[in-house]
């Protein structure tokens, strides 16, 4: 279960850990802060904010390497470190939405706007984006380039 993901090895040893952990220090259950969070073995900033949005519901912004990539396409900061990209996003949108907006950066991030290739020429924000033109804008060509079962949806909300 855990092999496909990569790094598995130390993937296991950090579950195993998390659960002593977990058993150990917080009678079995999840915290719901941050610092309790990030006190976890494998558990970082960007995991506790996976976990307090979608566990807890509280407002967190997940930046992971499609986040980032994309808030600087979109020239939203030209931050590299994901704590910096976190607070200057967090500054530009409201809170009530990180959860969702880091939910939809990072689809879009893997399905559309790729890291060596985006589809800019079936992409729903083309018009608005002002790194448009970083991959091919011939529908035909951007279309080839979508990934994951939803292709025929994203080509739709384009309009094709």
């Amino acid at each position: 279960m855990i092999m496909p993901t990569g790094f598995f090895r130390a993937k296991t040893d950090s579950l195993i850990k998390l659960g002593a952990a977990l058993a150990e220090r917080f009678d079995g259950e999840v915290p719901a802060t941050m610092e309790g969070l990030d006190s976890l073995p494998g558990v970082g900033r960007k995991t506790a904010n996976v976990v307090l949005g979608n566990a807890f519901g509280v407002p967190g912004i997940t930046v992971d390497t499609h986040f980032g990539r994309l808030v600087r396409r979109w020239e939203w900061t030209a931050e590299e470190d994901p704590v910096k990209v976190e607070h200057a996003v967090g500054e530009l949108i409201e809170r009530k939405e990180w959860t969702l907006l880091s939910h939809r950066v990072i689809f879009h991030g893997r399905r559309v706007c790729h890291a060596r290739k985006p589809a800019c020429g079936v992409c729903v924000l083309a018009k608005d984006c002002p790194s448009y033109g970083l991959g091919p804008t011939d529908p035909e060509s951007a279309a080839k380039l979508l990934k994951g079962p939803e292709v025929e949806h994203l080509l739709e909300l384009v309009g094709r």
